[in-house]
């Protein structure tokens, strides 16, 4: 070898050479290059651009771990496992570039934008300069030029995007893609899934896919024509209850032989709902991009439910005895979005816990509607949303528009946008009889019995601004008044006391079992402790039954200062106190406060149940609109003050003052009215006073409250009010049969999981007053077992002094009669 080397020198050196260039290039070309490349797209992009490690290898420069940084604090826009660059692109062949292991976390807009100051960058790097004669430079054109880019094969990808001012993410599990300049863009994405987020929670219509094909000419970088989308297992919910899923088909370019134009894109696709396998809906249109317009037609021809039993709620019953069959079509010019469509569905049968304790059977249901959406604006135009049950119509119009913002619930959750909402609502005259018979029975089955004449017609409206809330605003009118009642069932008559035989009304109600005895399990394996049912007698019959002649005037003017300041006044309810309730649900970001009055009230304990359903909502606005136009608001307080429950297994105020007071009714101090005005509507929880022996120091204030507001209003006099304002309430005991210990604890168990009672509510809450709300250390207090404040009452506390009973229309007591009974002006 060596000799060879000898003979042969010169040939010896250049091979040499060579080697130590091989070598060199291997240990430093690929760092030298990784450096330069990095450099140049630091500056390109205006952002750090860093790279692990280069090296150069056999025909190619290898790039590991690359790492383009995102927005300061943030993490990085992107990574690279590796590039790998053929040598002959260097030397301006085509290659392919192979980049593999690409991630992609990309956010526009908002405090963590990544991508808007690139994307100017690049936009003004893009434009040019122009010279001296006014002639652009090389790259003005913007298509950007083929020959100075190579191609490009992207392999085990993934992508993260959100745009902040547009409320949209999507994420993309893997994708694979091919760039060839001049030629084609082509993409594969697997596992999509992305969502235009409405709240700050993520919530909104939602997409996603399998597998999505992408596919487009390029003129350069510049994409030609119009793409071919292939779509396999797709899914979208554009609303909470609608999902069509198994989303299968093409958006493409016409083939070539096709009938019609030969621009533009033609849509086919087809699917299903809720993830079941078959087939039952289609999508067919064009669409012209470049024009910005284009017609697609959904159609879901008629099928059985049961076809998509699987996938169905347990709500729906009998599936296969119902039909549905829908239509929707939309055509779009621009960002004007035009929609109209008609829904059947023929024998529905349901039941959930939200419509009726009872299931609602075999009913036909028919919906058409017809808008115009502008998706840029966020804005809806809701021409009609009609539905049809039976004879009856209605109909919905109005706009519903979701500007950009931010508004914060007082709960502290909040939305990212303001709602601008604007809706009307109308049925048009009908007969009274067909209104009734044309509701479902099992819907309104206290109303079986009802017959009606006249007409009925309803147009109400309803706007609100989340930006100005306290200008909200609902108008119309129910026309409710056309109505006649012909004829009433048994249950509802014997509301007035004066039917032949029936001079006393029974009703049955779930209550704790009594102190100390032992609760009977039911034989269902989980357990539950069966309640106990009571009835309780409405009337002659219960010998703590209290006409309304001998109830405390003080005890009508407190219930009216905390539940219906304008019993006297009004129908039944108040459209004030509806707007007023609604505003205050939708500052709070709930639906906690109604707008109940005492008829509501007394309607719902005598003769419905408790239970929050529509059906009893129905039923409840009917029977109080019956109520008031039959019965006296004397009747009404009567029965309504002995129904209502004022504890655990205290039911009518008789039973309750004795309870409470070891006092009749017509005796209650104005301070023991406001007690019992203090613990609805949760008397139950606030039987926690009665354990204590006296009521908590933070109580007691809220009684006084309570007490300082009739005051205000007229309902207790001066005199009264100096006379009871200092004063404090201790509790009879003469029923009670436990320790103050043993009562805690059977308060803890009546209505778990909640083990401590309410704070005392603001009078804002109760009625529209506030003054504030207490926190819950305070309200632990009222658990504790130390001895409670009982101090000495003044002279004569716990007995009625010599005033006068009846609270006046101003500050002084109105002059009576020995002996008089209090009339139903007393209370204003």
């Amino acid at each position: 070898m060596l000799a060879w080397v000898k003979a042969h020198r010169r040939t010896s050196i250049a091979g040499g050479v060579v080697l130590g260039v091989l070598l060199a290039y291997m240990l430093v070309g690929g760092a030298l290059a990784a450096r330069v490349i990095a450099g140049r797209a630091t500056e390109r992009l205006g952002r750090p651009v860093t790279i692990g490690s280069g090296h150069g290898g056999f025909g190619a420069i290898v790039l590991n771990d690359v790492v383009v940084a995102g927005a300061p604090g943030q993490p990085p826009l992107v990574t690279v496992k590796e590039v790998r660059i053929p040598l002959g692109v260097v030397f301006g062949m085509r290659g392919p570039v192979s980049v593999d292991g690409l991630r992609v976390a990309a956010v526009n807009g908002g405090p963590a934008d990544n991508v808007s100051a690139i994307a100017d960058r690049l936009r003004g790097r893009k434009s040019g300069k122009a010279d001296g004669a006014g002639n652009k430079t090389e790259g003005a054109e913007g298509g950007g030029s083929s020959s100075s880019v190579p191609d490009v094969v992207i392999t085990n990808g993934a992508l993260e995007a959100r745009d902040h001012d547009k409320h949209v993410a999507v994420k993309v599990a893997s994708f694979d893609a091919e760039l060839r300049p001049g030629t084609k863009l082509a993409v594969r994405l697997r596992g999509i899934h992305g969502v235009l987020a409405l709240g700050d929670e993520g919530q909104g219509p939602s997409f996603a896919a399998d597998e999505v094909d992408v596919q487009t000419p390029l003129a350069g970088l510049r994409p030609t024509g119009v793409p071919a989308l292939r779509v396999t297992a797709g899914r979208a919910s554009p609303l909470p209850t609608l999902s069509l899923t198994g989303i299968t088909g093409v958006i493409a370019p016409p083939p070539a032989g096709v009938p019609g134009p030969a621009d533009g894109l033609i849509i086919d696709l087809r699917g299903s709902y809720g993830g079941a396998k078959e087939s039952l809906w289609t999508a067919k249109g064009r669409a012209d991009l470049d024009k910005g317009m284009g017609k697609l037609s959904l159609r879901a021809e008629q099928f059985s439910l049961g076809r998509i039993r699987d996938v169905l709620p347990p709500s729906v019953l009998t599936p296969e005895n119902t039909t549905l069959d829908a239509a929707l079509d939309l055509s779009w010019v621009g960002d004007a979005v035009k929609f109209g469509g008609e829904l059947a569905v023929v024998g529905l049968s349901l039941q959930h816990e939200a419509l009726s304790t009872e299931p609602v059977e075999n009913v036909s249901v028919g919906l058409s509607l017809a808008g115009t959406a502008y998706p840029a604006a966020r804005r809806v135009e809701l021409e009609r949303l009609e539905g049809k049950v039976r004879d009856i119509t209605a109909r919905l119009s109005g706009s519903l528009a979701l500007p950009t913002g931010t508004f914060k619930f007082a709960n502290g959750k909040k939305l990212d946008v303001i709602p601008q909402i604007a809706l009307a609502f109308t049925v048009p005259k009908m007969p009274c009889a067909k209104l009734l018979t044309s509701i479902p029975p099992a819907l309104v089955p206290h109303l079986q019995g009802f017959e009606l004449k006249g007409t009925f017609t309803a147009d109400v409206g309803a706007k609100i601004d989340f930006a100005d809330l306290d200008a909200l605003a609902l108008t119309g009118k129910v026309g409710i008044d056309g109505c006649k009642v012909v004829k009433a069932p048994p249950e509802v008559l014997a509301l007035d006391g004066k039917q032949p035989g029936k001079p006393s009304l029974v009703v049955n109600v779930e209550v704790p079992r009594k102190f100390g005895a032992e609760a009977p399990r039911k034989a269902a394996a989980s357990g539950t402790i069966e309640p106990d049912v009571m009835s309780v007698v409405i009337g002659p019959d219960n010998p703590d039954f209290v006409p309304y002649d001998e109830i405390s005037p003080y005890l009508v003017g407190s219930i009216m200062t905390t539940e219906d300041n304008g019993f006297f006044k009004h129908r039944g309810w108040v459209s004030s106190q509806f707007a007023s309730a609604l505003r205050k649900n939708l500052q709070r970001g709930g639906f906690r406060l109604g707008a109940s009055s005492i008829t509501m009230q007394m309607t719902k304990n005598v003769l419905l149940t408790r239970e929050k359903t529509l059906s009893r909502k129905l039923q409840e606005l009917f029977l109080v609109w019956y109520i008031e136009q039959n019965l006296s608001k004397e009747r009404i307080l009567e029965l309504y003050f002995n129904a209502i429950e004022f504890g655990p297994r205290i039911y009518g105020i008789g039973a309750a003052t004795r309870h409470y007071f070891g006092k009749r009714p017509s005796e209650l101090t104005p301070l023991e009215a406001a007690f019992f005005s203090s613990i609805l509507p949760s008397p139950k929880r606030r039987y926690v006073q009665y354990c204590h022996g006296a009521p908590a120091a933070q109580w007691d204030k809220y009684i006084h409250r309570i007490f300082n507001k009739a005051h205000e209003r007229g309902r207790v006099t001066d005199d009264e009010y100096a006379a009871y304002a200092t004063q404090t309430l201790t509790f009879d005991r003469k029923e009670a049969t436990f320790t103050e210990k043993q009562c805690l604890e059977w308060v803890k168990g009546m209505s778990p999981p909640k083990t401590e009672p309410e704070a005392p509510p603001d009078m804002d809450e109760e009625n529209g007053e506030g003054e504030g709300a207490f926190t819950g250390k305070r309200l632990r207090k009222l658990y504790t077992s130390a001895a409670r404040r009982t101090a000495p009452a003044p002279d004569g506390a716990g007995q009625t002094p010599a005033v006068s009973k009846t609270p006046a229309v101003g500050k002084t007591a109105a002059p009576k009669k020995p002996g008089a009974k209090p009339v139903a002006t007393r209370a204003q």
